[in-house]
């Protein structure tokens, strides 16, 4: 059926985050055509801290937590999302992601539209 893929949340091989930080499967996205949606699972390591202050300009941001709980900085407060929640970043809104209590996580990461879109704050 063109244009139809199906894939397992385990099956594709992952691939280096960004700084070292953990791993990223990629499942569906722009390699696959996809113009308005990015779906991958990234893996946190437990050491990875906070990842760099950005924005999305276009895209929204959903990240939803499979295992372990992690930390996100907005406006300078951090807000903690466990396992089986659910966070949502507006387009524009700097943030820094982390793992929770230096232990892993895994989550699902959702942009919307897909395409290259992050941008780092000083």
């Amino acid at each position: 059926m063109a244009g139809f893929k199906r894939v397992g949340l385990t099956a594709p091989a992952p691939r280096p985050m960004r700084l070292d930080r953990g791993t990223v499967l990629d499942l569906v996205g722009p390699s696959d055509g996809a113009e308005n949606v990015d779906f991958h699972v990234n893996v946190l390591n437990a050491d990875a801290g906070l990842g760099p202050k950005h924005f999305h300009e276009r895209a929204d941001n959903v990240y939803v937590v499979l295992d372990g709980a992690i930390e996100i900085e907005i406006d300078g407060a951090m807000q903690r999302v466990e396992a089986g929640e659910v966070a949502y970043i507006p387009p524009r809104v700097p943030h820094a992601t982390g793992p929770a209590d230096g232990a892993p996580a895994r989550i699902i990461e959702i942009y919307a539209p897909a395409g290259p879109d992050f941008h780092l704050v000083d």
